[in-house]
């Protein structure tokens, strides 16, 4: 028979393993850790065991017709980390479905649970925790991996990973009664499963909660949506639609007759909406996932506006002198272009009491240091920036490492007169390219600093704090240069 595998990248890697995963996600807000969730799995973050996915066999009679089914499960729960570290980890069917849409997978109906469970050689005790109002947060996500992993590994020897498993969680599942109008709003995600090793579920079908709700028990089980009935190809979705075939995965019923499916994917914005674009008006920063270093970062009007600008700009700055970065954290991007206009307000006449330097970084380690470090030398930066300076106009493409920038620049460039420019960095891999009013400036290979966040910088160098302005920005946006894999790649199994 034919095994397929995930269409995903291979795991980077400097991609952090389960338990720090966990780490990472601990104090996230719900929409910024479903983001970083996104980012883990579509850039390959997932253990090598879930690489593989595992057939099931379905045959019925249908209408006195003999019908086979086959498609490709995961042979747990969706999970971060490795082989040796991994996290499953429960998320909304909102992120969900978007994960399973970009990796060309379905999520299962109440008999494709069934089904799957009956075809496992492996069925761990469910392990439930008695509520809380706590048990939607990571801590109590991370809790009860640990109790999972301990019942999964005390069988390793006789059931290894890629062995299909059940009952250790519940699982987001499709039904008709999301989408038949029968339910008051809001949205309702639908659960069911964790079966008792008796094969009984604990948890009956059930759409009592609104779709952005996820809680510890939760889990997603990908299904590669492409399947063959009867040895030909179809889908997981046609299936579910089709009137003569929905038997084959749905056993839901209305007024005696089979439910037969409309629609089987979850509404969704999308959980990493690119690109990602802050005009900054008036009203304040449109994006919500901003980090600001320090104190001082604002909206204010400003004149001369920026380039197709509205006259509100986002000002950078700490009013006590030093750095202050506005950053946006997408640790796990690679791939990117990043881009902004800045004012460079040339100031020739003050440069005997320093000068300030603005611009852009990309691939920051999480420290938002721009090109320097704090006062105490503590925290110090780590990434790529594109920066210019007030006194001379200098121009600088930065690798900083440890709070000390090398300049990557191969000669000079100075741009000496007040204007609004544009700066843009992109990154491919290890190729770092820098641009500025869109001339290139460098294009370099450098693997120092693999990702990380991105966002607008700032650094004085005054010995009067009065002179300080700041990085005046706006028209900010970032945008991903490679997409999510596609493609199914089969391999031939024995």
């Amino acid at each position: 028979s034919a095994a397929a595998t995930l269409p995903v990248p291979p795991r980077p890697p400097d991609a952090p393993a389960g338990g720090q995963f966990i780490t990472l996600i601990t104090n996230l807000p719900r929409n910024d850790r479903e983001a970083t969730i996104f980012d883990a799995v579509t850039s390959g973050n997932i253990p090598d065991f879930q690489r593989t996915l595992v057939p099931v066999t379905v045959n019925m009679t249908i209408s006195g017709t003999p019908r086979t089914a086959v498609y490709h499960v995961l042979a747990d729960y969706l999970a971060v980390g490795t082989d040796a570290d991994y996290f499953l980890c429960p998320m909304t069917p909102l992120l969900g479905q978007q994960i399973a849409d970009a990796l060309q997978c379905h999520l299962p109906s109440r008999r494709m649970v069934d089904q799957i469970w009956n075809a496992a050689p492996l069925h761990l005790a469910p392990q439930p925790i008695p509520p809380d109002p706590d048990m939607i947060t990571v801590p109590y996500f991370a809790n009860h991996n640990t109790m999972v992993y301990s019942s999964r590994s005390a069988v390793f020897g006789t059931h290894p990973l890629g062995t299909l498993v059940g009952g250790d969680k519940k699982d987001v599942v499709v039904s008709p009664q999301i989408w038949d109008g029968s339910r008051p709003a809001p949205p309702r995600v639908a659960i069911y499963g964790w079966h008792q090793t008796s094969g009984s579920p604990i948890q009956p079908l059930s759409l009592v909660h609104e779709d952005t709700y996820a809680d510890y028990s939760h889990g997603i089980r990908l299904i590669l949506n492409s399947m063959t009935v009867d040895g030909s190809p179809t889908t997981v979705e046609n299936v579910l639609k089709s009137a003569a075939l929905t038997l084959l995965l749905n056993d839901e019923t209305s007024s005696g007759s089979p439910y037969v499916y409309t629609r089987t994917r979850y509404d969704h914005l999308p959980v990493v909406p690119f690109p990602l674009i802050d005009d900054f008006p008036s009203a304040g920063r449109e994006l919500t996932s901003w980090i600001d270093r320090f104190s001082g970062t604002s909206i204010l009007s400003f004149s001369p506006t920026s380039p197709g600008g509205d006259g509100f700009v986002m000002r950078v700055q700490d009013p006590s002198g030093g750095i202050n970065t506005a950053r946006i954290q997408r640790p796990y991007f690679r791939d990117m272009a990043v881009e902004c206009d800045i004012y460079c307000d040339y100031r020739p006449a003050i440069a005997a009491d320093g000068f300030e330097r603005v611009g852009l970084f990309v691939r920051d380690d999480g420290n938002g240091m721009f090109e320097g470090t704090n006062a105490a030398g503590t925290i110090r930066g780590n990434n790529y920036s594109l920066c210019w300076d007030s006194s001379t106009g200098a121009v600088h493409c930065y690798r900083t490492v440890n709070g000390i920038p090398a300049e990557l620049l191969a000669s000079p460039v100075t741009h000496a007169s007040t204007a609004w420019r544009h700066f843009r960095i992109e990154t491919r891999g290890d190729q770092i390219t820098f641009i500025l009013d869109g001339v290139l400036l460098a294009t370099v290979t450098d693997a120092t600093h693999p990702r990380g966040h991105f966002g607008v910088g700032y650094h004085e160098f005054f010995t009067t704090n009065s002179n300080i302005r700041g990085t005046r920005a706006d028209n900010f946006s970032a945008e991903r240069l490679s997409p999510v894999p596609v493609g199914l790649s089969l391999l031939q199994s024995d």
